[in-house]
């Protein structure tokens, strides 16, 4: 095993096994994009998020840039090497859970994931990168980590149980002989302030974990056990089979997952690449139990033939001395086997393809996508050429004289992304898969014969004849190193978690030496080897190896109608075309052998004088001296520290300028000590939002601007100076540039004036003309593919109910769809005829250079940009109605059904329509018998993919306005106290489904707290049923609460409130979010962290009892109180059920659901009834009983003696309480935006509540 202790921040390092330091400094976190990071498999999805400070508002309603990238975040449960975290709602605040990691703010890959691939990358594809990294400002806690790489994954699998290394690893979660209870390890890293995840690859499998710096050694010694004595235990098999199955259901839809699994359908016959790594119930159970396996033996025969110590390697992050870390190791996983030999390799194979084939299938998105994978031989060990790299760099380029350019010119495509993947399908022993992927216009499309983007991939071989013609350019090479240097020279902080999960796995195929340097090493050029791959990309049948080593595969909405093209092309000589079916999936492909006479037209093609080298790049940093150094820069003034405060997370920035028009903030970065700066702007007009053609228009103007500044700002990005545009609601447009300080002013400058000059009329709208068609139909794809996922849907719905003003994305959608060339100008005019821009500078900028920044992008915006600060508009959150009125709504709701009933057609439509929504009618017309105060206000949607096969709902309790700290505080430390248990019970336990989500919301200054399952075997209205039956289990839970308990709950959420930002560009990202929210409180988390120390358990237990615990099981708890404090009557909940547009398995009338203790029956009637085993004796907060729960069925894992639940056997005390939760799934849907828009405006407003910003320090 080869073990590297990584030292903490001033001394991280790696070892090889003998304990021999190796490499100094922190690796970069680059992610390619593109593809599964999983390997296929996935993984067990745990991470959780860290405190956050922002707000969501109708902001997050709009698209974001990696939209159409939907499928290949986590939504899947799969964290890859490097990867960060995906994308879920688009959200804000802490988030918990499983399945769906809430969006930050910064929507795109970090910093340091854009660099890698431009010159510090292996290979990884080209694409911009946004804000990433971290670090922080006198803030005392940061995280630990550990990371194992198994040397064996997925091409391992056993024929006969295909998925068998996925299982396996979901198993290794469930008990070890040392700590036997199922969530033993995932309870201890939520105590502590950490979180866990895994992933299955095809050659490794990755498990990681983060914790709280001084619980490492506990965490580790509970993680060692996954390698040396787990269970494996007979109850856990069938239950996590079933999480396997519900992982694999949520990627039926997802596009990349499925092009992944066509590919090695398509693979030759009997290759590694031919297999099924998902694995389901049918090739992990049903198959297995048929053919009389066992299948608990062959997992234990396969972890004991492939788990060892000499194929692993582990990596540990902590602040301890190495020698220290190393201690730790070695107690730790002492007993660890090994003498399991090398790890499996398969350089011996041949390439997984046969060559010059051409594939298409059916996208679930609206999307058309090509793309071109050359085989070429396995590079993971050529990491000192990066030979890959050189050429990922020329064909991803977005510059002058570029493939990108040339094809949008044409009109053909939006996008390109080229590159080797990190993943396992891309990147093995085998070969590595070098990938082109060309995101096609309608006009690309149908471009050549058959109508299937042929045209597109001929000129992509234009290119790389080019290149051929050209020969390899050192220049190139040498630019793309000295880039790479000045990264790894200037490298920031990655998130722990994925750094060490990244290293783990490098060290598998990199000398231990190279290990933290690996990602930016540019030892020697190798102009031989860049010609070796070339010539893998050589299309000619004639020439040697020639055109056998790419494969075509194309992903299209028109799927039948390209099939029909492509058949009709195909079916004469070259091969024909042939139908297939795969098995897994469904899905029905064609495959086609591409003609050996249009490849050779492709492989002689004479020279296109637009395709050329890139060229030199004006935007290399050069000047790197830090302006905190200068002699005359003034000294940082003292903080004043709240009552309670005793360390800041950063110094808050000044307010410079405060005048009609501009508002400008600044702050000199003194901690992080880089040449970097970040830059944010937001510019705010009353016309923006006034309709969604307004909207539209703006949005549209967005993506005009960046095409317009594509080719020159391209060269900036790769030059490690980036920038990022979005659309932001009511709240305006925002814009943001960061990185190398040099020369940032001149691109922040460049995009703010030519952002105004579309709306001058003048040249540069009339040179975007050509591409405005282009530009129109890749934003309105975004829009169309947005709420594709059913998680999201019920999130993005939840959002727009309760933001007043939003508007929907289907509204911007039809008037996107019917804006002209001549529309955009006017639109841009009449933003910036009354506007207000408020900017905020950090980092290697002093005030001076700030003001003259800030001033340009002012007068840029013209005479127009004077508008008030006062004038600026916000979002306000409705008040969703409490459970009384929620309850007498939809009895009057009934009662206009039941009387529509009795009348003619229309009148029952009518009735239909208004009792689709909660207050109108929640129970779709159902008995007002049936309804109680648990419901609340349900809304009922539809799928937007016809053919989804899951189900979601997200349940939303609002709790108060205002920005009290403890309060703030109190509502976290629920979260924190329930993350564990809401995750053990509703996907461990219960397996509701794959993804499950807790976490708090703070929408327009409004408090709430969230609860989501996506579930592929159960209706919403089940779901919903669940929810509540764990929110009433865990009423009593919180009353037996100890005060020691609490503290260490208080102390892991500190821990977490309390993390240090990692790099500049997340400081400046966190303290924007309190600009630009209008709240300016700067020193929101270490105020809450003070409160902390005073929150009692009778406020813990107050809080969840008034706005989260089920009215019926408060009446309960209120009748039991000794203090006799109020019910829960005034509960608000809103609850968004998303269902698909087939079956779902529905929990019929007298089914069995577990209930929250994971055990319990509930019968099922029109409402869920919840009845429990036994009966809860009475427990006030702070005195808990040291007795075990019993009664009946399973009852909760045990959560340590400070917490038992009391209950009693036998039918002692009261009875449980009832809840009856929204009555049928097949209820009448609400219509989309317009019964959510009708909704909404029958809810009063909660006022709005802004901070008050500081006196500016210079004069208007």
């Amino acid at each position: 095993m080869n073990a590297a202790p990584a030292a903490d921040e001033d001394g991280a390092k790696a070892m090889d096994v003998d304990g021999e330091p190796a490499a100094a400094g922190k690796a970069s976190g680059g992610k390619a994009a593109g593809g599964k990071a999983a390997g296929g498999a996935g993984g067990r999805k745990r991470a959780r998020a860290d405190a956050d400070d922002g707000e969501e508002s109708s902001g997050d309603l709009e698209p974001s840039d990696d939209e159409d990238d939907e499928g290949e975040d986590d939504e899947s449960g799969e964290s890859g090497e490097g990867e960060s975290g995906g994308s879920g709602s688009g959200e804000e605040e802490t988030g918990s859970g499983s399945g769906e990691d809430e969006e930050d703010e910064g929507e795109e890959e970090g910093e340091e994931g854009g660099e890698a691939a431009a010159g510090g990358g292996r290979g990884g594809r080209r694409k911009k990168g946004g804000a990433g990294g971290g670090g922080g400002d006198k803030a005392p806690v940061k995280k630990a980590a550990a990371a194992m790489a198994v040397g064996v994954g997925s091409f391992s699998d056993p024929e006969d149980i295909p998925g068998l290394s996925h299982y396996l690893e979901h198993m290794l979660f469930m008990g070890s002989g040392r700590y036997p209870a199922e969530n033993e390890y995932d309870d201890f890293l939520t105590k502590h302030g950490g979180s866990s995840n895994a992933f299955t690859d095809l050659e490794l499998t990755n498990y990681h974990f983060e914790v709280a710096p001084p619980h490492l050694a506990g965490a580790l010694d509970r993680f060692a056990q996954f390698f040396i004595a787990p269970l494996v235990s007979p109850a856990s098999l069938e239950r996590e089979v079933l999480a396997v199955d519900s992982e694999f259901s949520q990627v039926l839809q997802d596009d990349h997952c499925r092009l992944s699994q066509i590919m090695c359908h398509t693979s030759r016959p009997g290759h590694v690449y031919n297999k099924f790594s998902w694995g389901n119930r049918k090739s992990l159970w049903e198959t297995p139990q048929a053919a009389g396996v066992d299948v608990r033996e062959r997992l234990l025969e396969y972890y004991k033939q492939h788990y060892g110590a000499d194929r692993c390697c582990l990596v540990v992050l902590g602040g301890e001395p190495l020698d220290e870390l190393g201690g730790l190791v070695a107690g730790a996983f002492a007993a660890m086997p090994g003498g399991r030999g090398p790890a499996p390799s398969f350089g011996q194979l041949p390439p997984p393809f046969q060559g010059r084939s051409m594939v298409v299938m059916p996208a679930v998105r609206d999307s058309h996508e090509l793309r071109i994978t050359f085989q070429l031989p396995p590079m993971q060990r050529h990491y000192g050429s990066k030979s890959d790299a050189y050429l990922s760099h020329l064909l991803g380029h977005e510059g002058a004289g570029s493939l990108l350019s040339a094809l949008k010119a044409r009109g053909w495509a939006t996008e390109i992304m080229a590159g080797v993947d990190e993943d396992g399908y891309a990147t093995n022993s085998c070969c590595s898969l070098f990938g082109v992927d060309v995101t096609l216009t309608e006009k690309g499309l149908a471009a050549g014969p058959g109508g299937c983007g042929l045209a597109v991939a001929a000129l992509v071989f234009a290119f790389i004849n080019m290149l051929r013609r050209a020969g390899p350019q050192e220049w190139v090479w040498q630019e793309m190193r000295a880039m790479a240097d000045m990264r790894w020279r200037f490298q920031e902080e990655g998130d722990p978690m994925d750094t060490v999960s990244r290293l783990a796995g490098v060290l598998h195929h990199t000398d231990p030496a190279h290990v933290l340097v690996a990602d930016y090493l540019h030892e020697a050029w190798d102009p031989a080897q860049v010609q070796q791959l070339l010539a893998c990309m050589d299309p000619d049948p004639s020439a040697p190896g020639g055109g056998a080593a790419f494969r075509l595969d194309l992903m299209t909405r028109r799927y039948e109608e390209v099939r029909a093209g492509l058949m009709g092309v195909m079916g004469g000589g070259g091969g024909g075309a042939r139908e297939e079916t795969e098995p897994w999936f469904g899905l029905q492909v064609v495959v086609a052998q591409l003609p050996d006479a249009l490849c050779a037209e492709w492989a002689s093609q004479p020279a296109l004088p637009e395709l050329t080298l890139p060229p030199r790049n004006p935007y290399l940093p050069t000047d790197f001296s830090l302006r905190c150094d200068d002699p005359d820069v003034p000294p940082e003034p003292p903080a004043e520290l709240p009552a309670g405060v005793t360390s800041l997370l950063a110094t808050p920035p000044q307010l410079l300028l405060d005048r009609p028009g501009l508002r400008l903030w600044h702050k000199l970065d003194r901690h992080f000590r880089t040449p970097r700066a970040a830059v944010h702007w937001r510019l705010f007009s009353p016309a923006g939002h006034v309709s969604a053609a307004a909207a539209a228009a703006g949005h549209l103007a967005l993506k005009l601007l960046e095409e317009a500044l594509r080719e020159d700002a391209y060269l900036a990005d790769v030059a490690g100076l980036h920038y990022h545009t979005s659309p932001e609601g009511l709240a305006g447009m925002e814009f943001r540039v960061d990185g190398f300080s040099d020369k940032l002013p001149v691109l922040a400058a460049r995009l703010a004036a030519a952002f105004a000059e579309l709306g001058a009329g003048g040249g540069l709208g009339a040179a975007l003309a050509g591409h405005f068609e282009g530009v129109r139909e890749a934003l309105v794809r975004k829009y169309r593919n947005m709420n594709m996922e059913v998680g999201k849907h019920a999130s993005y719905c939840r959002l727009f109910v309760l933001c007043s003003r939003a508007l929907h994305c289907d509204d911007i959608l039809a008037a996107l769809e019917a804006l002209q060339p001549q529309d955009i100008g006017p639109a841009v005019a009449a933003l910036l005829r009354a506007c207000h821009v408020e900017v905020f500078v950090h980092g290697n900028m002093r005030a001076e250079a700030a003001q003259k920044l800030a001033a340009d992008i002012a007068a840029a915006y013209g005479p127009g940009c004077t508008l008030a600060s006062e004038a600026r508009q916000r979002d306000q959150c409705v008040v969703v109605p409490a459970a009384a009125e929620a309850a007498a709504a939809m009895k009057a709701a009934a009662a206009k059904a039941a009387a529509a009933a009795a009348g003619g057609r229309d009148d029952k439509e009518r009735a239909a329509s208004g009792a689709a929504a909660g207050p109108r009618g929640g129970s779709g017309g159902a008995a007002a018998a049936d309804l109680d105060l648990d419901v609340g206000s349900v809304v009922r949607l539809l799928a937007k993919n016809a053919k989804e096969k899951n189900a979601a709902i997200e349940v939303y309790l609002q709790l108060m306005a205002g920005p009290d700290a403890t309060q703030r505080a109190t509502l976290d430390l629920i979260d924190q106290i329930l993350y564990e248990p809401c995750y053990d019970t509703l996907r461990t336990k219960q397996q509701l489904g794959y993804s499950v989500y807790s976490g708090t919301r703070l929408t327009g200054g409004v408090s709430g707290f969230c609860i989501q399952v996506v579930s592929a075997r159960h209706p919403p209205a089940h779901l919903d049923a669940c929810i509540e039956a764990f929110l009433s289990d865990m009423g009593p839970r919180l009353a037996a609460l100890t005060p020691a308990a609490l503290a260490e709950h208080a102390a892991a959420l500190a821990a977490a409130k309390l993390q240090r930002d990692r790099s500049l560009v997340e400081e400046a990202g966190r303290l924007w979010e309190h600009v630009s929210s209008q709240k300016y409180d700067f020193l929101s988390r270490e105020t809450e962290v003070a409160a902390l120390g005073s929150i009692t358990v009778q406020q813990v237990y107050d809080m969840y009892r008034t706005y989260l615990l089920p009215p019926s099981a408060a009446a309960t708890a209120d009748a039991d109180a000794a203090n006799g404090s109020s019910s829960a009557a005034g509960r608000r909940k809103l609850a968004v059920q998303v269902k698909p547009h087939g079956d779902v398995p529905a929990a019929g009338r007298g089914a069995a659901a577990p209930a929250a203790g994971g055990g319990d029956d509930m019968a099922v009637d029109g409402g869920i009834e919840a009845a429990a085993a036994g009966k809860e004796a009475k427990a006030t907060p702070g005195k808990g009983s040291g007795k075990e729960a019993k009664g009946k069925g399973k009852q909760p894992q045990k959560q340590g003696k400070e917490e038992a639940v009391v209950a009693a056997a036998n039918g002692g005390a009261e009875a449980a309480p009832v809840l009856r939760v929204a009555a049928e799934d097949n209820g009448p849907v609400l219509e989309e935006p317009a019964g959510l828009v009708e909704l909404r405006s029958e809810w009063p407003l909660h006022p709005l509540v802004l901070g008050t910003a500081p006196a500016p320090l210079l004069a208007s």
